[in-house]
């Protein structure tokens, strides 16, 4: 096929991540972006190289997550998008298909991103609920958590939230990373933390989380909390919380 007549194709993609060992394809274990590849190499009769918007932690889960692929196939997105989810596990949903223009990259062209973690801190965590929070069940100073999180937004180094021995020191931004916004909204026993962000550390997200809760305890105090950007030192942050309490929401471009 021609490279003139190939397209560019972009996915909105849904998913409960309690089955799969995060988005990256591994040899050894199912994986979002493994599943969804196969289908679309099934559909179009090639082999395709899907690109996510970033990668996701075992057993998380999204809402919007974004991938593009090129392709020769003239089918068009909306059939794409019903061709696979009637072939894909149902807990993959594709949202959306259309087409996009040469030059999209679902990670390269995105602005930000948007996490949320959910925590219930009522006495009994209800069975619907499960597989997606974190049951927390003790007292928490939530005017003292809202303090500490409007702390995170702003550019600041986040080396005391990336996961211990991972390799963002390497990279070109090492672990500076810039928060544009960070609500702590409670409804009820439901407590959730919602992030947006140029781009998140692994585990990072996890690690404000559990370190916040910390600091609703009492186990961290305010001082020591704004601390922890000039110590970059993980081990006096909080504890990382529990993957499948957190979800990608959104990416904007």
């Amino acid at each position: 096929m021609a490279a003139e007549r190939r397209r560019n194709v972009r996915l909105t993609i849904a998913f409960d991540g309690a089955a799969y060992r995060g988005w990256q394809i591994q040899p050894d274990a199912p994986t979002v972006q493994g599943e969804v590849s196969a289908v679309l190499g099934r559909i179009t009769g090639e082999a395709v190289a899907l690109k996510g918007s970033g990668r996701t932690d075992s057993g998380t889960h999204a809402r919007g997550l974004v991938a593009n692929f090129s392709t020769g196939s003239m089918l068009p997105a909306a059939q794409i998008r019903r061709a696979c989810n009637a072939m894909l596990p149902r807990d993959i949903r594709i949202l959306g298909a259309r087409d996009a223009d040469p030059g999209f990259h679902a990670r390269k062209s995105a602005r930000s991103k948007t996490y949320r973690y959910q925590v219930y801190g009522g006495a009994v965590l209800p069975p619907h609920l499960r597989r997606e929070y974190f049951h927390f069940p003790f007292p928490l100073d939530y005017a003292r958590m809202r303090e500490a999180a409007a702390l995170f937004v702003g550019e600041h180094d986040f080396a005391a939230y990336a996961k211990t021995g991972s390799a963002a020191a390497g990279s070109p931004a090492g672990t500076v990373r810039k928060v544009f916004r960070c609500d702590l909204k409670r409804t009820g026993a439901r407590l959730h933390l919602t992030v947006e962000g140029d781009g998140f550390l692994h585990h990072m997200v996890r690690n404000m989380a559990g370190t916040l809760l910390e600091v609703g305890r009492g186990q961290i105090d305010l001082g020591g909390f704004a601390a922890l950007f000039d110590k970059r030192d993980r081990t006096q942050a909080g504890f990382t919380a529990p993957a499948h309490g957190l979800i990608l929401v959104k990416v904007t471009y």
